[in-house]
């Protein structure tokens, strides 16, 4: 059934729109009410670190909502799960988006996060909290797989990079509530708040955003396509504009003729591609990230800083705002392969220094309370070299090496087995942890991170303000 809205819903929204030029302002809203899930997604993402203390009991047990303590083992399949549902999802959304459209799509899988939170508001057993975030995996899945697409297509060229960062932005700063209000309230309060940007996502971005032009025009909707492209430009002059859109489709249905998947796996040119964007893609996973957000309270607990693990947490998560800002200035003015080795040598020399000192801590039994500020200052910057250089541009790659008929299929492929290296990550380095050492983890953290200055250093191509022909060109000259 169609919600049909009175006339005067609007009123206020399009008053305020046609004092702006162009409607930026206007558009501006659209990104915000869409990227509330990318908002939910963040508390989602923030939420294991301060809640995995407290079902372990080792904080505040009272909060604890199971008749026991979790196990290590407990603890990284909660923590893990995550990663597990947003591996999968992309796939199914990339279908769903050419299906039934890009808005559909994002409302439909924003359910899973809804039925999520509200099983860990009520859960009282470890299997609940398994569910739960599985599903609420399902939906981080659709935001990174989904969201660029739907910004990409009701921005314009000038303003698509800066408002394309909007997502990732979104996703720290909902990563940052949770670090804020997590260690100060119950698991069940924390999952409430966690609900909120969902419920709001459903009620804002289901009646006031609309679907976007590309896909009109898509499903052979072209005059249904201009009417939304002019409700969103805030003028009627949109016809040069709409024949740009007319012409990319077409050039993608072309692509589509062919299959992709063949393609992908017998183009000489196109195997090469995608194995590069992947290694890329599995190195940042390997740099720790997922590792260090779902268990950095617990990470500075154990290395005794100056600092409480929860303070701690708040600068590190504060860190990644400023660093996802100041990212999204600088990514398209410096060369992606300068970004990509100063962040990664950066890294390397960060999780050497952690391994160092949690060897030191750990084995030697050295009094380490001179230099136990060393984990924060190491985490906050480890956050800022990833932040600006191998995070974002290991999800950049693919769409920019990847021929157009197989772009689609490969970047979803690319994220997925990413995922799916986050999933063994989150699962399998925390037990590491505790049964060989703290040091563990950072030390092959250190070691992928050196090998992947080797990998860029020899074997990616640079990209930025490259056509497809001279990065085409590129790649096969480093492989002859």
């Amino acid at each position: 059934m169609k919600l049909i809205l009175p006339d005067g819903f609007f009123t206020y929204f399009a008053a305020f729109a046609a004092q702006q030029e162009n409607g930026t302002n206007f558009r501006t809203i659209y990104f915000v009410c869409v990227n509330l899930l990318s908002y939910g997604g963040g508390l989602g993402y923030g939420w294991s670190s301060p809640a995995l203390p407290k079902l372990s009991g080792r904080v505040h047990p009272e909060d604890n909502p199971l008749r026991h303590p979790t196990s290590v083992h407990e603890e990284s399949w909660i923590a893990s799960l995550l990663s597990l549902g947003a591996m999968i999802s992309p796939i199914f959304a990339e279908l769903l988006c050419e299906k039934i459209g890009r808005k559909r799509t994002l409302l439909l899988f924003s359910l899973p996060m809804l039925i999520g939170n509200f099983m860990m508001i009520f859960a009282h057993r470890v299997f609940h909290f398994y569910v739960a975030r599985f599903l609420i995996g399902l939906t981080e899945g659709c935001i990174f797989a989904t969201i660029p697409v739907y910004s990409a297509e009701i921005s314009e060229k000038h303003n698509r990079g800066t408002l394309g960062a909007i997502m990732l932005l979104f996703v720290s700063l909902g990563h940052l509530t949770s670090s804020i209000v997590g260690p100060r309230v119950s698991i069940r309060t924390l999952s409430i708040i966690s609900l909120m940007p969902c419920i709001l996502f459903l009620l804002i971005f289901g009646l006031l955003v609309p679907e976007t032009p590309y896909f009109y025009v898509l499903v052979n909707k072209v005059d249904e396509g201009k009417n939304c492209l002019r409700k969103l430009r805030m003028r009627d002059d949109v016809d040069e504009e709409m024949d740009d859109i007319v012409k990319a489709v077409m050039e993608l249905r072309s692509a589509e003729d062919k299959n992709a998947l063949k393609e992908l796996l017998t183009n000489k040119y196109s195997v090469k591609a995608f194995i590069l964007a992947l290694v890329l893609m599995l190195l940042q996973q390997f740099t720790g990230l997922i590792y260090v957000v779902d268990y950095t309270q617990h990470i500075f607990d154990f290395a005794r800083t100056p600092l409480s693990g929860d303070v701690a947490v708040i600068l590190v998560s504060t860190v990644q705002v400023l660093s996802i800002a100041t990212s999204a200035n600088i990514i398209d003015r410096v060369n992606r392969k300068t970004l990509l080795l100063v962040s990664l040598i950066i890294i390397f020399l960060l999780q050497t220094t952690m391994g160092s000192f949690f060897y030191l801590q750990q084995e030697t039994f050295e009094d380490l309370r001179s230099v136990s500020w060393i984990p924060i200052v190491c985490l906050m910057l480890f956050i800022m070299a990833f932040q600006m250089g191998i995070g974002p541009i290991s999800y950049i790659f693919p769409a920019e090496i990847l021929e157009p008929n197989v772009k689609s299929l490969g970047t979803t492929l690319v994220i997925s087995i990413g995922l799916l290296g986050e999933f063994g990550i989150a699962t399998l380095f925390p037990m590491v942890a505790v049964r060989i050492g703290y040091y563990i983890p950072f030390v092959i953290f250190a070691c992928l991170s050196g090998f992947a200055v080797f990998f860029v250093m020899w074997f990616l191509p640079e990209t930025r303000q490259k056509s497809f022909l001279e990065i085409q060109e590129n790649i096969r000259n480093k492989s002859s």
